[in-house]
């Protein structure tokens, strides 16, 4: 599978144009991980998000005592995305299952620039990211009722 009909399946590009998708993939960088390899630490700080590509990633929290494993994703689905936003200290850790996995990785600087160089893709994903944030949020305070 192509990085571009790998970047159509990505929710958080969706509805942007196939020439769109073309200069985002331009600015991907590909990753090959082992299993287990660590992508994204806890509490630390980051310029990049990445989209699985081939196998998949654990999600999990480290506490005091014990890591609490929140999620698996796979093909398609993006990690690290707040990174686009802010540079600000990852919420959780992330590391490639027992499959190792391929993954896509996009800095913050290179996406910022292709932003400025094509307003819409900036509308289209900050718009996507925005409904995912407040999906999200709207989740978690539902289940604190």
């Amino acid at each position: 599978m192509s990085i571009s009909n790998l970047l159509k399946r990505v929710q958080l590009f969706a509805n942007l144009q196939t020439d769109e998708l073309e200069q985002l993939a331009a600015i991907c960088q590909e990753k090959s991980l082992p299993a287990g390899e660590m992508i994204i630490t806890q509490n630390t700080t980051g310029n990049e998000m990445y989209i699985v590509a081939k196998g998949s990633v654990e999600v999990f929290i480290q506490g005091l005592s014990d890591a609490r494993s929140l999620v698996v994703l796979g093909k398609g689905q993006v990690i690290g995305e707040m990174a686009l936003i802010d540079q600000g200290y990852r919420s959780a850790s992330v590391r490639a299952t027992r499959e190792g996995a391929e993954l896509y990785l996009i800095e913050s600087d290179a996406f910022y620039k292709l932003c400025d160089e094509n307003n819409h893709i900036g509308f289209i994903v900050m718009r996507n990211l925005a409904i995912d944030i407040a999906f999200k949020l709207r989740h978690r305070n539902l289940a604190e009722l």
